[in-house]
């Protein structure tokens, strides 16, 4: 496996900590804010597993790494804005929930790391954009 493949692993594996962090997916996270409730971490889950899915076919569909880059910036957006206004909030929650603190005061660093991942696939693939898959059966 390729390090570009590993990338989609290591970014799969990032977003199923939020069955870690959520508590088993508990609305922990959701009472702070409210993307992250039960149903928001599900949803993660489920970025994380279309990313490993694609690790091993990553050349073949670079539109769909532009897809988890942009997916990847709503979430780094999301996190600066909360941080902006909610950033006051973290020595408290801190107190009463460490694990919470800890997602809220960095999910949104490793969210922009991986968008820019994503993006430099998709970048790196782009002369395959909107072309046909390269495995597609001729029709």
């Amino acid at each position: 496996m390729d390090r570009t493949s590993w990338g989609f692993i290591i970014a799969g594996l990032f977003n199923a900590g939020i069955i870690f962090v959520s508590k088993g997916f508990s609305n922990d996270l959701g009472v702070v804010d409210p993307l992250f409730g039960p149903g928001g971490c599900i949803g993660v889950l489920l970025w994380g597993l279309a990313y490993m899915s694609l690790a091993q076919r990553h050349e073949q569909a670079p539109l769909v790494s532009a897809v988890f880059c942009l997916e990847k910036a709503f979430y780094a957006i999301h996190w600066a804005l909360w941080i902006s206004t909610h950033g006051d909030e973290l020595e408290a929650l801190r107190a009463k929930d460490p694990l919470s603190a800890a997602f809220f005061g960095g999910y949104g660093v490793g969210d922009a790391l991986f968008m820019l991942f994503f993006g430099y696939v998709a970048w790196r693939g782009r002369d395959r954009l909107f072309g046909p898959l390269e495995d597609a059966p001729a029709s």
